[in-house]
């Protein structure tokens, strides 16, 4: 494999990790606004009041946006896994291409996080 090609492939790999620290920030990010909705909720067991009804439904909304940025964050994951794919193949046209094994599974494993995560805050 030439020096360029193999910077071409080394910059497409780091690419690949910029996308998966964006993914991982955003289900972070979705982990927080889903447990701030906890807090709401054990503002409600605590305040037996009107306002009771309004945190709920905004628990329930908290919920649900955490759940989003958590879906939203496996797709960035990935969209980011297919682009890294789609480059390489580019670049590796010619000649033997190494394994993209590691990448896939790390990809993978993150996505199937992210949609685990959301399944279980929808559901609990």
């Amino acid at each position: 494999m030439a020096v360029a090609a193999l910077n071409d492939r080394l910059a497409n790999e780091r690419t690949l990790l910029a996308w998966l620290r964006t993914s991982i920030s955003l289900m972070g990010f979705g982990l927080v606004v889903a447990r701030f909705g906890l807090v709401l909720l054990t503002l409600i067991v605590v305040r037996d009041d009107a306002h009771a009804l309004q945190l709920a439904n905004s628990a329930r909304q908290s919920t649900v946006m955490g759940a989003a940025l958590l879906i939203t964050g496996s797709i960035v994951a990935l969209v980011g896994w297919q682009r890294t794919r789609a480059y390489a193949r580019i670049i590796d046209a010619i000649g033997s291409r190494p394994s993209l094994r590691t990448l896939d599974t790390t990809a993978a494993l993150i996505a199937a996080l992210g949609l685990g995560l959301a399944v279980y805050l929808v559901v609990l």
